[in-house]
């Protein structure tokens, strides 16, 4: 889980650095291995938390070109807000993330740490490229990729015949006449 630790701190800003096994963050796509990274800053002001940086993580991919495994580091900006409120924690609690207007997470106001697991699974998730192309074919046309499949390249010739040697079954098309 990625927690940042809240409880008993002072209104400023503070510098976050924390990590965590994407097996441990419930709802992580299968792309993703390795550890989650999250860099930034924490604001706090009153009873409004702010978390602002940049979360990382590693992806194992297939590129749709070649077919040749890779991975990337897939990498996104995060901010999140937070208030803490016992009554409208409280009032919202049995409403579903779906119903509520704002994009401000509401917490309690003695809990001891924030949770930005699931923004950061989230904006990872939809970070990960649809179209998903190697480092080394990225730029390049299928042509020059596959040259053998290009619809330039004039098709192989059978063994043993000629341009002038067609199919003698295809001689009886010749014959008709177009008016």
């Amino acid at each position: 889980m990625l927690k940042i630790l809240v409880k008993g701190i002072k209104d400023g800003e503070y510098d976050v650095d924390i990590s965590s096994p994407v097996e441990e963050i419930e709802g992580f796509f299968p792309e993703f291995f390795g550890e989650v990274r999250f860099r930034g800053k924490l604001r706090i002001v009153g009873k409004r938390y702010t978390v602002e940086g940049v979360a990382e993580c590693e992806a194992h991919l297939i590129c749709d070109l070649s077919l040749e495994e890779y991975t990337e580091t897939i990498s996104v900006q995060i901010s999140s807000s937070f208030y803490a409120n016992n009554e409208l924690y409280y009032a919202t609690k049995n409403i579903s993330e779906e119903l509520r207007e704002t994009e401000e997470h509401i917490i309690h106001e003695d809990d001891k740490f924030i949770d930005i697991s699931e923004d950061v699974r989230q904006e990872l998730a939809i970070h990960l490229p649809m179209k998903r192309i190697a480092p080394q074919y990225r730029g390049k046309s299928f042509e020059e990729i596959y040259p053998q499949y290009s619809a330039d390249t004039p098709p192989k010739k059978s063994k043993g015949k000629t341009d002038e040697e067609i199919d003698e079954r295809w001689n009886a098309l010749k014959k008709l006449k177009f008016n």
